[in-house]
């Protein structure tokens, strides 16, 4: 699953990878396309994660897709809309054996939503990847956005046991589910 798409860049990146060597598996990506929403009431963001910011074109999406000749491959499915209205009880039911879910999202409203989503999803070896955990450029000291989210997340759920295993140098960070 990849959730907040945008340009394509990663989502593209994932599907050749597919095509070339995991004819089996489908990626998810999620994004309203009309950029970020309203941020949680209350919680700091930095100005780049103002609502709108980080619009695109799912048509630019598409086109990576068709160039790559999977256009009309049902391996790839890009979900439409903020995430309050697209991540539904159903489409929860057609994801079956989750791998790895890409958290780019910015926001910590967008993260709660997407995090309570794949709740029932989550298994030992899942992999989880925080493109904005707290980008160290941001002189905030607080919790906020993906950080703040997932801490509120692993309390709410003390049966989810896992652990960071890479932390790049721009605090992006990896983890597996040990546990659940």
């Amino acid at each position: 699953l990849e959730f907040g798409v945008c340009d394509g860049a990663s989502y593209i990146a994932m599907a050749e990878h597919i095509i070339l060597h995991n004819p089996t598996i489908t990626l998810y990506g999620f994004d309203s396309w009309q950029g970020l929403p309203d941020e949680t009431e209350g919680v700091w963001k930095p100005t780049r994660h103002n609502p709108g910011m980080f619009s695109a074109s799912k048509n630019d999406v598409l086109n990576q897709l068709w160039e790559r000749g999977a256009d009309n491959d049902p391996r790839f499915k890009l979900i439409d809309g903020f995430f309050e209205n697209s991540l539904t009880k159903e489409l929860q039911s057609k994801i079956k054996n989750l791998i790895f879910v890409n958290i780019d999202v910015d926001l910590h409203k967008s993260t709660v939503e997407l995090l309570e989503f794949i709740y029932p999803l989550l298994r030992k070896g899942v992999i989880l990847y925080f493109d904005d955990w707290k980008d160290p450029q941001d002189s905030h000291d607080g919790k906020w956005g993906e950080h703040l989210a997932w801490e509120e997340y692993i309390q709410k759920y003390p049966n989810i046991k896992y652990e960071t295993i890479k932390i790049n140098n721009f605090n992006q960070r990896l983890i597996e589910i040990t546990d659940i």
